[in-house]
């Protein structure tokens, strides 16, 4: 079965792609993207997002990232990566090539992304006053049942202790056993 990857928060789940869809997109961002901004946090996307999960006082400086993103894949042609790999099978996508900017071809990946967060601060204001609530975060996860509840499970400590050498724990596809 292959794993699908998409962005989860406050209770929404978003299946997007495969694996290798969502490094694409996180490298692009990397590429083309924060060498044009080298003042501005990228690592509440780079890694807050991409290896861990976004705190709920991270979400408005996370979105006004991600519209820089938005703005830039705009500008960038669906050229602007290599679809070799691809196109040979070495990887598997769920990418539309046929989409003309990078923005077009990640386009649900924005509007997951927007939709998590928004659902994320509905959830928490509706609910923080809920003694057994806790904060649904938004991250990357794997979003395939029934791994996906797996991964749901894992408790903020696992992702807050990955070392700087680690792949994100979708990534891996392997769920930790330290669930509870």
């Amino acid at each position: 079965m292959l794993i699908k990857i998409g962005f989860r928060g406050g209770g929404l789940v978003y299946e997007l792609g495969t694996d290798s869809d969502m490094r694409l997109f996180f490298d692009c961002i990397s590429y083309y993207v924060l060498p044009k901004y080298p003042d501005k946090n990228w690592s509440l996307i780079t890694d807050r997002l991409y290896r861990r999960y976004l705190r709920l006082e991270e979400l408005d400086d996370a979105v006004a990232l991600m519209k820089l993103v938005e703005k830039e894949f705009k500008q960038l042609d669906r050229e602007a990566f290599d679809w070799s790999k691809i196109l040979s099978g070495q990887v598997k996508s769920d990418l539309d090539r046929a989409k003309s900017t990078l923005f077009e071809i990640f386009s649900k990946y924005f509007e997951a992304f927007y939709e998590c967060i928004e659902c994320a601060i509905v959830s928490y204001e509706a609910f923080k006053s809920r003694p057994d609530y806790n904060y649904e975060p938004v991250m990357v996860a794997i979003t395939t049942i029934p791994y996906c509840v797996s991964y749901k499970m894992i408790p903020l400590s696992v992702f807050d202790n990955l070392q700087p050498d680690e792949k994100p724990i979708w990534w891996t596809g392997k769920i930790p056993k330290t669930t509870t």
